[in-house]
C-alpha cells in the first residue's frame, strides 16, 4: 500500500527513489528482454540506423492572477529518438527529465506500476521513460512490442471512447495536449483484413490516471472527486484546503503491478462507411478515474484515511468520422455497463455500479480568413436506479476553439473555452505561439476559470494564472 501523504512522504523518500530507480532500470531491461528475447533472430544482421532525433528543452512559468503568487515554475528536457533496425523493423525511445518549483508539483507516482516507475524521482525533479517499443511492419499489418499508448477515438481533446490508457492530470485541463496519456508495457497487432480494419492491445501494466499531490495547486477537492467528502467533513472550513489537506487528509494507493486483474486488454475493429469510417471496439480495464474507499472510521482532529481503488469496467464503443466540404464531422458513442461510483448513503464514501452511457460530436471547420474553428458537445449520463449520486446524472461538456495564423504563420493566436454546461463552470483560454525561428518558441496566455467554488471547473477558480513558456528544440 502506497501513501500519499506529507506527514510521512518524506520519511520514505530517500528508499524510494532508491527503489525507484532499480525497479526503473528493470523495466527497460524487461522491455528489452520481451521485445528481443524471442526476436533475436530476424534481427542479428540488423544494421541500426538514427531515422530521426530530436531533444526538447522547455521552461513554464505561471503567476496566479488572484494573488499574483508564481504558481508553476518548470524545467522539461524531453527526447525521442527513432531507429530504422531493418526493412521491416523500428524502435523508439522516449524520456522526459522535468525539475518543478512553486506550487503545481509533478503529480503522485504512486498509482504507477513497479515497471512504470520513473527512473529517478523526487520531490522536485523526475526522470522517466515515456515510450520504449519495437515495431514490425510490413505491408498492412504491425506488431508494436514494449512501453506504448493506444489512442483510441476520433474527437479532440475529451475522452469518449478514448479511455483505454490512464492519463495525466496533475495540471487538471490546462495543457497543450490533452489528453496527455500515459504508456504502459504492452503489445499491439494491427492489421487491414478484406477492407476492415483491426486493432488489437493488451496492456498488461497496471498504472492508472495520474493525480496531483495532497496541497499542489490541482489537487481534486470538489465533492464530486472526493467521493461526497465535503470541506466541513475535512475540518477545512474558513481555510484554504490546498494549504492543510496534507493534515487532513491521508491517500493510500494500492499496488498497481503487472497482472491480470490490473491489465487492459480491447479489439477495435474499422471500416468505411458512406464517404466517412466507422469503427467499433470493445475493452475491459481499470477505470481511468477512481473511487474513494474509506480505510478507517472517521474520528474527529484526526486525519481521515482513504484509498484511491481503480475498479474494473468494460466499455463497448462506436465512433464515425466524415469530410464534408469544409467541415469535417465525428461522432463517438461509449457505453459502461459497469461504471463504479461513489454515492452518498449512510456510511461515508460508499461504492456502487451504474450504467453509463457517453455521447460526443464534433465539427473541424475551415473557415475564411485562414480560421480553424472546432466545436464539441459530450452528454455523459449515469442512469441512477435509485442510487444517490455525488455528481450530477447527467454531465453536458462543451469545447469552443478557434485559431489562425499571421505573419507568414510565424504568429498563432488560439484560444479555448471548456465548460460544464449544466454546471455553469468551467475555463477560458487564449494564448499566443511565437515561432522565433524552426528551434525556438516563445507561447504566452491565460488560463482563467470560472465558477462554482465545489464545481468541476469553479474549484480552481482561484488558481487563474497568466503563463509563459520559452522551448527551445535541438
Amino acid at each position: 500500500m502506497k501513501i500519499q501523504s506529507h506527514v510521512y512522504r518524506h520519511q520514505y523518500l530517500k528508499q524510494r527513489v532508491i527503489n525507484q530507480v532499480g525497479c526503473s532500470l528493470l523495466s527497460l531491461l524487461f522491455g528489452l528482454f520481451v521485445g528481443l528475447g524471442g526476436l533475436y533472430t530476424p534481427l542479428v544482421k540488423a544494421e541500426v540506423k538514427v531515422q530521426s532525433s530530436q531533444v526538447s528543452l522547455e521552461y513554464r512559468a505561471a503567476l496566479n492572477l488572484k494573488h499574483s503568487d508564481l504558481d508553476l515554475s518548470r524545467v522539461s528536457l524531453a527526447s525521442r529518438h527513432t531507429l530504422r533496425l531493418n526493412r521491416q523493423w523500428s524502435a523508439q525511445l522516449d524520456t522526459l527529465s522535468q525539475v518543478a518549483f512553486g506550487k503545481t508539483g509533478l503529480g503522485s507516482t504512486d498509482n504507477f506500476a513497479t515497471l512504470n516507475q520513473p527512473l529517478l524521482d523526487s520531490t522536485d525533479a523526475r526522470i522517466e521513460l515515456t515510450r520504449a517499443f519495437l515495431m514490425w511492419r510490413k505491408r498492412g499489418t504491425s506488431v508494436v512490442i514494449g512501453k506504448q499508448v493506444t489512442p483510441w477515438g476520433v474527437l479532440d481533446g475529451v475522452q469518449v471512447t478514448d479511455r483505454f490508457d490512464p492519463v495525466r492530470r496533475r495540471d487538471f485541463v490546462l495543457t497543450d495536449m490533452r489528453p496527455e496519456r500515459i504508456a504502459r508495457w504492452g503489445i499491439r497487432w494491427r492489421s487491414k483484413l478484406d477492407g476492415w480494419h483491426v486493432d488489437t492491445s493488451l496492456a498488461f501494466d497496471g498504472t492508472s490516471t495520474q493525480q496531483a499531490n495532497i496541497g499542489d495547486t490541482f489537487f481534486l477537492s470538489s465533492t464530486r472527486f472526493t467521493g461526497g467528502l465535503s470541506v466541513a467533513d475535512l475540518g477545512l472550513e474558513g481555510q484554504a484546503p490546498t494549504v492543510d489537506l496534507a493534515q487532513a487528509l491521508r491517500i493510500q494507493t494500492p499496488e498497481r503491478e503487472h497482472t491480470v486483474n490490473q491489465s487492459t486488454a480491447g479489439v477495435k475493429f474499422g471500416h468505411s462507411l458512406g464517404e466517412g469510417d466507422m469503427s467499433v471496439m470493445l475493452y475491459r480495464g481499470p477505470d481511468t478515474d477512481p473511487v474513494i474507499q474509506l480505510r478507517q472510521a472517521m474520528v474527529a482532529s484526526l486525519p481521515i484515511n482513504v484509498s484511491f481503488d481503480y475498479l474494473r469496467r468494460t466499455v463497448f464503443g462506436a465512433t464515425y468520422d466524415v469530410t464534408l466540404g469544409a467541415l469535417v464531422w465525428r461522432m463517438e458513442l461509449a457505453y459502461i455497463p459497469d461504471q463504479p461510483l461513489n454515492v452518498l448513503g449512510e456510511q461515508p464514501l460508499m461504492q456502487a455500479r451504474a450504467k453509463r452511457m457517453l455521447i460526443g460530436g464534433g465539427v473541424d471547420w475551415r473557415a475564411p480568413a485562414n480560421w480553424f474553428v472546432n466545436a464539441q458537445l459530450v452528454v455523459d449520463h449515469i442512469r441512477e436506479e435509485e442510487l444517490n449520486l455525488v455528481r450530477p446524472a447527467t454531465d453536458t461538456l462543451l469545447t469552443l476553439r478557434a485559431q489562425r495564423s499571421f505573419f507568414n504563420e510565424r504568429l498563432l493566436f488560439k484560444t479555448e473555452l471548456i465548460g460544464s454546461v449544466n454546471q455553469g463552470d468551467g475555463t477560458l483560454r487564449p494564448a499566443l505561439v511565437y515561432d522565433y525561428n524552426d528551434n525556438l518558441k516563445f507561447q504566452t496566455g491565460i488560463d482563467w476559470l470560472f465558477g462554482d467554488p465545489n464545481g468541476q471547473f469553479g474549484q480552481f477558480k482561484d488558481t487563474s494564472r497568466w503563463w509563459v513558456s520559452v522551448k527551445y528544440t535541438f
